[in-house]
């Protein structure tokens, strides 16, 4: 019996050994695929606490090839580091952990509302966007080292360094860094439809509505600079959102309670669609702006909770009448997404009935 006990705890202890090591526990999304070249973009609400950071990235996985030694590192990086209020950082990492840093300020807080960032990368410039201006561009000689496939990656984590991301509390646990959506876009330079001389082409996108295990995985490792551990439980879908969780090494995944559509809303591109009246009794009218460059293929009614509760597919360029009473739903707000070609853009409207 004595045994018994003996080898229990030497297994408990080994467990928390392998698991628990780490004083947290991160999290870590990234694609099974590599990508080489491409416009990247990803619709993103930053974790928010000094000496955390959460991010949108792509880097050359060479260990998982392998490949050990730093000379084979290639990153491209939007990194929220806890100790800036307005700000991110970008980052192009090249051979031998060589950085290229850059801090791009902001009018904006980005912990506390949604924002798409997004970079293109080509084989002679790497460029960085937020709510599709340009923020950085670079044609240094280290982006042509940037020839091999990377992987898309986001996650949240607790470095060592508090120099760079500022003093950590861990009193201020649990926090989240939300993901919306990820698209990506091939690089076809002459032929393509999007971006920088539309030298880009749409390939795919993720709106986190399910784990689709034939894009991505979740990732259970860590390094030595991190004091996170990163576990599977961490990276939660709900609602819509992949949310990212950095917990105590007791606690795990996502109690932030119900996310509303509204939390994401209306970070868009600003095209303003006139839509008359509003708030309105029955039905309403849209008009497109002049420099909406596709027709509407598609709009969809979302309820506050982000359910879907009505699809329109129209051929739309100038002025449309929608019948909103037909729908038999409740007075109240409501989101509209208007999809033009791969762009999506929204707005609210007030259903009085």
């Amino acid at each position: 019996m004595r045994f018994y006990y003996f080898f229990i705890a030497i297994i408990l202890s080994s467990l928390n050994f392998l698991f628990c090591q780490k004083p947290y526990r991160g999290a870590e999304y990234r694609t099974i695929n590599e990508f080489l070249y491409g416009r990247f973009e990803v619709k993103m609400k930053t974790a928010v606490g000094s000496g955390i950071v959460s991010s949108f990235f792509t880097i050359d996985d060479y260990w998982a090839n392998g490949q050990s030694s730093t000379s084979n590192w290639r990153e491209i990086d939007f990194e929220a580091l806890g100790n800036l209020t307005n700000a991110v950082q970008t980052n192009i990492i090249t051979a031998y952990e060589t950085h290229h840093e850059e801090i791009i300020n902001t009018l904006f807080y980005p912990y506390e509302s949604f924002h798409v960032y997004a970079f293109e990368w080509t084989p002679v410039s790497i460029k960085f966007f937020i709510d599709g201006e340009l923020v950085r561009q670079d044609y240094n000689d280290y982006v042509s080292t940037h020839n091999t496939g990377q992987k898309i990656m986001m996650n949240i984590w607790q470095p060592i360094w508090e120099n760079w991301v500022g003093e950590f509390d861990e009193s201020i646990l649990p926090v989240y860094a939300y993901y919306d959506w990820v698209k990506y876009y091939s690089y076809t330079p002459g032929e393509g439809t999007y971006g920088s001389f539309n030298n880009f082409s749409f390939a795919w996108e993720d709106n986190f509505d399910f784990f689709n295990n034939q894009i991505w995985q979740k990732a259970t490792h860590s390094w030595s600079a991190n004091n996170a551990q990163f576990v599977q439980q961490n990276a939660v879908l709900q609602d819509g959102f992949l949310i990212l969780c950095l917990t105590d090494n007791l606690s795990y995944g996502y109690s932030g309670g119900e996310l509303s559509i509204s939390e994401s809303f209306f970070d868009k591109k600003k095209i303003d669609f006139k839509i008359s009246p509003n708030p309105f009794n029955s039905s309403f009218t849209l008009t497109t702006p002049k420099n909406l460059e596709d027709k509407i293929s598609e709009i969809l009614f979302y309820d506050v909770k982000g359910n879907e509760v009505l699809r329109n597919k129209v051929n739309l360029n100038g002025e449309m009448h929608i019948n909103f009473s037909k729908a038999n739903l409740s007075a109240g707000l409501y989101f509209l997404k208007i999809i033009s070609g791969h762009d999506e853009y929204y707005s609210k409207i007030t259903y009085l009935r």
